[in-house]
C-alpha cells in the first residue's frame, strides 16, 4: 500500500528524517504544528517539492520551508537556520554559502 500526504505547501514547515522515515511539519490555524509521518526517503521527497523554490533541503536530515525562516547564525564551520514557529535550530550543510542562505531571507 503506498502512503500519501496531502498538504497546502505554504503551511509546511519543515521535514526530518530518521532512516526510512519521514517527519512532516505542519502549521495548524491555530499556529502549533502538527506531526504526520510517513515511511519515505528525503530524496524522494525532494524530488517531488523541486518545483516549490522555497523548499529547500538544507541538511541531509532536514528539508525547509524558507518562508517559515527568520534568522540565520553561525559561520563557515556551520550555519543554522532560526525559526520563530520552530522550537530549535536547523543545522545547515556546509555546501551553503552565506550569501545563498541570505537569499532565503528576502
Amino acid at each position: 500500500k503506498k502512503e500519501n500526504i496531502c498538504l497546502n505547501i505554504d503551511n509546511l514547515v519543515y521535514i526530518t528524517s530518521q532512516g526510512n522515515y519521514a517527519s512532516f511539519y505542519i502549521k495548524k490555524d491555530d499556529g502549533s504544528l502538527k506531526e504526520k509521518i510517513l515511511r519515505v526517503t528525503l530524496s524522494k521527497i525532494e524530488n517531488e517539492l523541486e518545483d516549490y523554490t522555497k523548499v529547500i533541503r538544507c541538511h541531509k536530515s532536514y528539508i525547509v520551508n524558507t518562508n517559515f525562516i527568520d534568522d540565520i547564525s553561525g559561520n563557515a564551520r556551520g550555519y543554522l537556520l532560526k525559526s520563530t514557529i520552530i522550537p530549535f535550530d536547523i543545522p545547515v550543510s556546509r555546501s551553503f554559502s552565506k550569501q545563498s542562505l541570505m537569499s532565503f531571507l528576502d
